[in-house]
């Protein structure tokens, strides 16, 4: 039995496009878009749930061809879709990132710095531990589910055909400053106990210069350091929970979906 190339290309593109959405926000998404996660691994995730959440997937309209210049449009627009979607979820863990380079700056502990397994870059060794923390904190509330469940209902609130709109670029511009403002909140407690250990030290070297009192400032800074990092994680998860939920309004915005998620802003 032989069917016509126009019915082969329709049923390619019930595939294709959604592969195309769903594969872009994983090689974006945090953890699954990591360096440490080869190519491979993620196309076959890919595949493997673009297979599996075809049935719940509305039928895509055979108005446009798969094989023509509008095909490369819808195909441009899913891309855009998912790297917004996996690009917000980074922004969240940046924000951890951005809270151990805070510390460690205040702490003298910023000297400390490795090359990060995710991105290759060189951060500092505390905002790598905090991006850790974070990312089990992300395995561990089933946030990767909570992502996958976000992207299939995506096809129905926003259906393949339609595209993002300029207000949502600027969203996604606005999240840098999102990011330094949560993090500069969750260690601003940190910085205040520094900069008075720092203040004192600093009065008590003018006050009896003779003692040298300033040489222990920078063995003390690290001891208080490592203190207020102890200090933050105990509290971390709240800080997270509100955080990711501030980042799935955000998506639920970016894809015209009402999610009624709580602790968000």
């Amino acid at each position: 039995m032989e069917y016509p190339a126009h019915i082969i290309l329709e049923w390619m593109a019930q595939f294709f496009w959604p592969l195309t959405r769903i594969s872009a926000m994983m090689m974006t998404m945090t953890f699954f878009g990591a360096r440490f996660v080869p190519v491979r691994v993620r196309l076959y995730l890919s595949l493997a749930i673009t297979f599996a959440v075809m049935p719940a997937i509305p039928r895509i309209p055979d108005t446009v061809e798969l094989v023509s210049f509008g095909g490369f449009l819808v195909l441009a627009q899913q891309l855009l879709i998912g790297i917004a979607m996996g690009t917000i979820t980074q922004y969240v863990m940046q924000t951890f990132v951005l809270l151990g380079q805070i510390i460690g700056m205040q702490s003298s502990l910023g000297f400390a710095s490795m090359v990060d397994p995710a991105n290759g870059q060189n951060t500092p060794l505390l905002g790598q531990f905090y991006l850790f923390i974070a990312t089990m904190l992300f395995l561990s509330t089933d946030g990767h589910l909570q992502m996958l469940s976000l992207v299939v209902m995506s096809f129905k609130s926003l259906p393949i055909g339609e595209t993002l709109q300029s207000a949502d670029y600027r969203a996604l511009t606005d999240w840098f400053g999102i990011m330094f403002s949560v993090a500069l909140g969750m260690a601003l407690a940190g910085i205040i106990a520094l900069l008075t250990v720092n203040i004192s030290f600093g009065v008590m070297t003018r006050a009896a210069p003779q003692l040298n009192i300033f040489s222990l400032g920078f063995s003390f800074a690290l001891l208080v350091g490592l203190m207020i990092c102890m200090y933050l994680l105990s509290g971390i998860l709240p800080h997270y929970l509100n955080h990711w939920d501030t980042g799935v309004n955000a998506i639920c915005d970016l894809i015209r979906l009402d999610c009624n998620v709580s602790g968000g802003a």
